[in-house]
């Protein structure tokens, strides 16, 4: 959205001295529209890092349940596995924990590609792990998207609410601003006998 009155300059000071109508309307606007902002900025960051901490307990939890289908399998078949799989499956394993985790989660390239390409080694400990990299390959993508469409608006990435002021301004006090809608909210939401706006 663009804003006529509010400047990068005031957002990053933090305050906008109003000295209108319009101002005021304006700065409500954006104060209104940065809390949504952030909120949703919030919330996906959140989203990320919940992914973070369950993918490595859906991963562990895979590896036990697939040993302990082979094991079962092996009994009856008389098959085993050799040491050569099973270092390749833990080589794979340990890959994906330091490319995965240092990449995504501490470098923060957070790309859909970026992410289903450091998941790729788990494919080293099963096939099936192919889910978890499209998986990571769609969360990805949807956070990007989120962070595109944020990094548009206006107070990002931290979508501070400005301060409003009245200095040099035409009213000397509260009372005296031509806003009713100011002092319609005080009223409503900070009762009182009527002497705050005198």
């Amino acid at each position: 959205m663009k804003y006529r009155f509010i400047t990068q300059d005031i957002i990053d000071a933090g305050s906008i001295n109003i000295t209108s109508p319009e101002m005021y309307s304006e700065a409500r606007e954006y104060n209104i529209d940065a809390g949504r902002n952030y909120i949703r900025r919030r919330n996906n960051h959140l989203a990320m890092a919940i992914w973070f901490g369950v993918q490595p307990l859906l991963v562990i939890f895979a590896v036990v349940l697939l040993t302990g289908i082979t094991q079962l399998d092996q009994v009856h078949t008389g098959r085993t596995t050799s040491n050569a799989r099973i270092i390749v499956a833990v080589v794979g394993f340990i890959s994906w924990l330091l490319i995965y985790g240092y990449f995504v989660v501490l470098r923060k390239q957070r790309s859909g590609l970026m992410m289903f390409l450091t998941s790729l080694p788990l494919l080293l400990v099963h096939w099936s792990f192919a889910v978890i990299c499209i998986a990571n390959f769609v969360i990805g993508k949807w956070y990007t998207g989120w962070e595109k469409k944020l990094s548009e608006r206006a107070g990002y990435p931290g979508f501070t609410q400005l301060a409003i002021t009245t200095i040099d301004s035409e009213a000397n006090t509260v009372e005296e601003l031509p806003f009713e809608n100011i002092r319609e909210r005080a009223v409503t939401m900070h009762r009182h006998d009527g002497t705050f706006l005198k």
